[in-house]
């Protein structure tokens, strides 16, 4: 195994003690999947088949240790198991409900449900009206820009104009 900080070491360990749990329910052998970090967007996780491996996000992981240990872990790696077992079967089937269940002892939820908010790179344009600044998404800037749509303030009713720096 290639130098992982501490963390990753736990995490690697986490997922082979799991793989264990499948080997002796399944009495088969899997192969341990490969473990990738990945920073952008705002899934807890995914597992590519084709390549057994996990991706995992680094910062949702080292603020939600203990969810990722007892969520997001088992539900990626019974990704992986469902296909050794299964093959090409539906992402969230019955199949992998009954790995999440019965082989890891968890409750097959499909998405998570931490705070993402502070992932988010969705940039903001100040605008202004009679009664303050209002911050739009990048979309209804462009569509301002663009001349398709105008905005008005739900307080003044004052058309939006941008702010100028």
């Amino acid at each position: 195994m290639a130098y992982l900080p501490n963390e990753h070491l736990q995490i690697a360990q986490r997922i082979d003690d799991l793989i264990k749990q499948a080997q002796q329910y399944f009495n088969r052998q899997f192969p341990s999947p490969t473990l990738h970090w990945f920073s952008s967007g705002t899934k807890a996780g995914y597992a590519v088949l084709n390549h057994n491996t996990l991706h995992l996000h680094e910062q949702l992981y080292s603020e939600h240790h203990a969810y990722y240990w007892s969520d997001v872990i088992p539900h990626e790696l019974a990704h992986l198991i469902t296909y050794h077992v299964f093959g090409q079967v539906k992402p969230h089937g019955k199949e992998w409900r009954s790995v999440m269940k019965y082989v890891f002892d968890v409750l097959p939820t499909t998405t998570h449900q931490l705070p993402v908010n502070h992932l988010r790179r969705v940039r903001q344009v100040t605008y202004q009206c009679q009664c303050g600044t209002i911050e739009l998404s990048m979309i209804r800037h462009n569509r301002i820009v663009q001349g398709k749509q105008t905005y008005r303030c739900k307080t003044c009713g004052d058309t939006l104009q941008q702010q100028v720096v």
